[in-house]
């Protein structure tokens, strides 16, 4: 058992040792944790193997015209890239001593279950949201380009019947830059260039956004000009989600439903405690453990805007 990890009555003079004579209050983190938002921006999805793999075939290319007595023109359909995710472990526990246990006549270290909870929250959306904190860079789709590339032969996602795509706005949210953003899921484009259907559907923003996005999308005149436009970015219907894990305070993101999408999230296994105590010295145990991995297989339904 490592030394200084087990929570003892030494470690609480005020409850133990010099205890309080006029206790009210005893300030426990009674908070609760941040509302779970990764659920509405990620498609999430159980696994009951090691690891998860998703791959793709792209479609067929445009119609040419038969001219009279020419052969049809065959056509087939292309390997794409493929991703495979394997489920990493997370896992954290506390320790208290036998005598801090049954001393604890307020229950203060003894119900320490819910703080750990709370944490394991925490740690899940920070996990969950690096994939849009880091889209701009380090976070990359199986054709090896940023979650959130710039169009261009040489930066955007490569289409494997030929082609690039760029689905990046530069720029600090705002109404021309939102409606860029909606004019990318309009032409959207599969693997050999052929238009698809996605709609725009979610706005994702941090905290720093808040007042803004209630301005844009709600606002019945635009708010970039002073002549009385009517704010057509109010007849969307964008569902806006909010959260406070994404890093960069300008950064913003347009998604289509998490359905439709393959920002993947698999749980291996969900948040699972357990309690046991030690034979040698009595002293409890409790852990807990959960079991994800998480990741882009695609860029398809996703625009990532990047504040300046």
């Amino acid at each position: 058992m490592a030394a200084g990890i087990t929570m003892n009555r030494a470690q609480f003079t005020d409850l133990f040792v010099d205890r309080l004579p006029f206790l009210d209050e005893i300030l426990y983190e009674n908070y609760d944790a941040p509302s779970l938002t990764y659920t509405d921006v990620f498609n999430v999805r159980d696994s009951s193997r090691a690891y998860e793999e998703i791959t793709q075939i792209s479609g067929f290319d445009q119609f040419p015209e038969k001219t009279e007595g020419a052969n049809v023109t065959y056509d087939k359909l292309l390997q794409g890239f493929n991703k495979r995710y394997t489920h990493l472990t997370y896992a954290k526990g506390f320790q208290i001593s036998m005598e801090a246990m049954e001393d604890d006549i307020d229950g203060a270290i003894t119900d320490a279950a819910p703080a750990l909870a709370r944490v394991a929250r925490n740690s899940i959306e920070t996990e969950a949201f690096s994939d849009f904190n880091n889209g701009f860079g380090s976070v990359t789709t199986p054709d090896g380009k940023a979650l959130f590339a710039a169009s261009g032969a040489a930066t955007g996602h490569t289409l494997v019947g030929g082609g690039t795509f760029g689905n990046l706005v530069a720029g600090d949210l705002a109404q021309a830059t939102l409606e860029s953003a909606i004019n990318i899921f309009d032409d959207m484009r599969d693997d050999r260039n052929q238009l698809i259907e996605l709609d725009a559907q979610i706005l994702l923003y941090p905290p720093e956004l808040r007042w803004l996005v209630h301005e844009l999308l709600k606002s019945q005149l635009r708010s970039d000009t002073a002549n009385n436009a009517e704010n057509s970015l109010n007849q969307i219907g964008l569902k806006t989600v909010m959260s406070k894990y994404l890093t960069g305070d300008d950064d913003w993101f347009v998604l289509s439903d998490s359905s439709r999408h393959r920002l993947m999230f698999y749980w291996r296994m969900e948040p699972a405690t357990d309690h046991t105590l030690d034979f040698d010295s009595g002293n409890m145990k409790s852990k807990m453990t959960f079991r994800f991995s998480h990741g882009p297989a695609d860029w398809r339904g996703l625009v990532g805007g990047q504040g300046a």
